[in-house]
């Protein structure tokens, strides 16, 4: 039976692997469908659930609707989810780095620009949840002219759950990516038992995505003194990249590199544009030809990387690039997700996002679900 990957515990089911409800435990009626006896219905328990040797059975009814659940969580999980390849990413970074703005962005930015060039569907209505959720607090603020608010430490945010379903020249499904994210707020990566307890996802993920603030970094802090306004200094990225890489270790008992794709992401890359820390001539200053060409380009990749390199070479130590060599696959990228700095809640200008997808694409591509070319 095929697997999947939930997306409340990030961990690997099948359908009979879960825990499972049909629409006659909903309406109260009596089953009369898989028994050996055929006269009593499916023994459930007392919270509705089937017992482990009829779901078989009760797979092939065709009377009642099933609906499955996380054994660990006891969310229901979209069948959706069940379909595709499951892309399950964890969003990572300190408080105030901007996470909830990316996800707002990036969404927005899959439905705008990559349904046309690469030929695919973001179903946000697959999950009411997700779509209420996303809608409500992600993408009204940003609609309305605010910044989305930051996650309140300790919630439990519910992960969001995108089918991104890719079509062939008939427009036919072909493959499915099950887009899943979980925006925790960013104090919930300040100690490793706060990891342990809030973020047991992350060792289970197909891609890790690690934000961070370049306003958070001491040498960057000290060059831009007086020319902006300077958030207040949170955790470290280092800190928190070494919490993660403890986590994945001792869950996954792995002594030798991680073979999780991370993507480092500066964030708020506009702002070191308007203090002329990146060069006017500078890729990043530019969307990426990936949008344009509808595929991963391999060359403004390479690029984008070379130029990361350099940057992040005059601006960090190195012990954040030294803890990256933990991981099999990693890639550098600059990213703005509202295009100019906010004036406190309140948006500046019309949200003008720029590279926001390049880090998801990249991940895409290491998973084969999208093709990469060459370039020039």
């Amino acid at each position: 039976m095929k697997k999947f990957t939930c997306p409340y515990c990030y961990g690997t089911h099948t359908v009979l692997s879960c825990d499972m409800k049909c629409s006659y435990n909903v309406s109260g009626l009596t089953c009369k469908n898989g028994t050996k006896s055929g006269d009593s219905g499916s023994p459930k328990d007392s919270s509705g659930f089937i017992c482990n040797e009829n779901k078989p059975t009760c797979l092939k009814c065709t009377d009642a609707a099933k609906k499955i659940f996380c054994n660990v969580m006891k969310e229901e999980i979209p069948m959706g989810a069940t379909v595709g390849t499951s892309l399950s990413i964890a969003m990572i970074g300190a408080k105030a780095v901007g996470k909830s703005n990316y996800i707002a962005v990036l969404i927005d930015e899959i439905r705008r620009k990559m349904t046309g060039t690469f030929n695919c569907i973001l179903d946000i209505t697959c999950s009411d949840d997700t779509k209420h959720y996303y809608d409500d607090y992600y993408y009204k603020p940003l609609r309305d002219g605010y910044v989305v608010d930051a996650t309140d430490k300790g919630t439990a945010i519910p992960p969001m759950f995108f089918p991104l379903k890719f079509l062939d020249n008939r427009n036919n499904i072909k493959n499915i990516a099950s887009l899943t994210f979980y925006d925790t707020a960013g104090e919930n990566f300040d100690s490793e038992n706060a990891i342990l307890l809030l973020n047991k996802y992350v060792p289970n993920a197909k891609g890790i995505i690690l934000l961070l603030d370049p306003l958070q970094v001491p040498e960057i802090r000290e060059r831009i003194k007086g020319k902006i306004q300077l958030p207040e200094q949170n955790t470290e990225a280092t800190d928190v990249l070494s919490r993660i890489v403890t986590n994945i270790r001792n869950v996954k008992n792995i002594r030798g590199k991680i073979d999780i794709p991370l993507a480092l992401v500066f964030t708020k890359i506009d702002s070191l544009e308007a203090c002329g820390m990146i060069p006017a001539e500078s890729c990043l200053s530019r969307e990426s030809e990936h949008i344009k060409m509808g595929a991963f380009v391999q060359s403004e990749f390479d690029n984008t990387n070379i130029e990361m390199n350099n940057l992040i070479s005059n601006w960090l130590n190195g012990e954040i690039m030294q803890m990256l060599k933990q991981f099999k696959h990693t890639a550098l990228f600059g990213v703005s997700s509202l295009g100019a700095m906010p004036n406190g809640v309140k948006l500046s200008t019309k949200v003008n996002p720029r590279r926001v997808l390049d880090p998801l694409l990249w991940l895409l591509a290491e998973n084969k679900m999208i093709k990469k070319v060459k370039g020039v």
